[in-house]
């Protein structure tokens, strides 16, 4: 009976380090630093992927324990590549970290409540990543913010227009500094289009705008919910922009960028198919726009700049490094004149 359950707790671990390890090449993670949180990353990543690590993980168990272990809930069935192979459940993922670290469900339990309140109360303190200010910026210049004005992705026409925004909206912001990295749209993959891969990955941008962000799932729509009484609520909008631009750069030319902006949202915001948009809307969302942009910036963080003694310190020792040269060459001039004489 002890064999038994050795055996028992044996095989669990071995399945728990396998998943862990799966865990670790797709989060990226640390191993020492994926089993406290596995059940939350598990819980709170989308069905592709849960499904993918899930599979990775997935091996041969031993044959006497196989029956025990389903019929329990503690395994399930996966077939790949012909041969039969088996995968943790999530109880049995609970199960097997209590023996392997005897932490308890209640205690598992509990972990998971105090992630999730860390998640959701630090989203509206995370900046907006790269992809996210994109895509934040384009459903307002596009004036989706509403059911009715919701961009819909069910149709190729609007992925192609809205591939052309993305595409000359992030040329913008690449130029201006807005966004710091070569943010760069993905190339079309199994069949999925550069927008519709981006906007399918915005799982946390609701949290960080207020809720604002809606995804109308049935129609791949999206739209911001920033509209009241038929017009822009300025306040919501003003909100949104301080997301988007976050920092206040002294070197950026904010007047020009906001011409270009607004270029694009008078060349495509018309070109959408299947929604009704409110010409006021839109006027009013590139008024506040332009002044936001002209003064409205100045009240946020200013963007760090080079330290001046940091670089009076490079040009000096810029300097040093030239006159030692100079002074080196000097001596050698003299020495080669020396040895003719």
């Amino acid at each position: 009976m002890i064999q038994k359950q050795k055996d028992f707790n044996d095989e669990m671990i071995r399945l728990l380090d396998g998943l862990v390890i799966s865990m670790e090449r797709f989060k990226k993670a640390k191993k020492e630093s994926v089993p406290s949180k596995l059940l939350f990353d598990i819980l709170t990543m989308n069905p592709t992927n849960v499904s993918k690590v899930f599979s990775e993980s997935a091996t041969w168990v031993n044959p006497e324990l196989i029956d025990s272990l389903l019929q329990q809930g503690l395994i399930q069935r996966t077939t790949s590549e012909n041969s039969e192979k088996y995968a943790l459940t999530l109880l049995g993922v609970a199960r097997s970290l209590q023996i392997r670290y005897g932490t308890t469900l209640e205690e598992q339990f509990l972990n998971f409540l105090d992630l999730s309140y860390q998640k959701l109360t630090s989203a509206d303190q995370t900046q907006l990543r790269w992809d996210e200010k994109l895509a934040s910026l384009c459903l307002i210049l596009m004036a989706s913010t509403s059911v009715s004005s919701a961009i819909r992705l069910n149709n190729e026409a609007n992925k192609a227009v809205l591939g052309e925004v993305f595409e000359k909206t992030l040329a913008c912001l690449n130029k201006h500094g807005i966004v710091k990295r070569e943010g760069k749209l993905k190339t079309k993959s199994r069949g999925e289009t550069p927008v519709s891969a981006l906007m399918s990955r915005l799982n946390t941008l609701a949290r960080k705008t207020n809720l604002y962000y809606t995804n109308l799932t049935r129609d791949s729509g999206y739209f911001f919910d920033i509209e009241n009484n038929g017009d822009v609520d300025e306040k919501r909008l003003c909100f949104l922009f301080k997301r988007i631009f976050n920092q206040y750069d002294p070197k950026c030319n904010y007047a020009e960028m906001n011409k270009e902006l607004a270029e694009i949202s008078q060349l495509y915001s018309h070109r959408f198919l299947a929604r009704l948009t409110n010409p006021t809307v839109s006027l009013n969302i590139l008024r506040r726009l332009k002044e936001f942009l002209d003064t409205g910036v100045w009240h946020l963080p200013r963007q760090p700049q080079p330290n001046s003694e940091s670089r009076r310190i490079s040009t000096d020792q810029a300097g040093d490094r030239e006159t030692k040269g100079t002074h080196a060459t000097s001596s050698s001039s003299e020495l080669m004149s020396s040895i003719k004489d």
